[in-house]
């Protein structure tokens, strides 16, 4: 599949293209810049969890969703 095509099918993504899809909790903490307890309990929460795949025991997530997901738990 081409980028353009890729694009097309997952909409705008923030990152640029060498940035894979999903990464592991410990890469997706040190990209939202919280630790790495506080991206594994987003990641495994029963309700409103950050969006990410299973992968045996491995959670993976998406990396166009770590901005949105963690603005929403933003202070006013």
């Amino acid at each position: 599949m081409d980028e353009e095509t890729r694009a097309a099918a997952l909409g705008t993504m923030p990152q640029p293209p060498e940035v894979p899809l999903y990464v592991s909790v410990a890469r997706a903490a040190e990209l939202a810049g919280v630790s790495y307890d506080t991206m594994s309990s987003w990641a495994n929460r029963a309700v409103g969890a950050i969006p990410h795949i299973t992968a045996g025991r491995k959670k993976l997530v998406r990396v166009a969703a770590i901005p949105a997901y963690a603005a929403a738990r933003e202070d006013a």
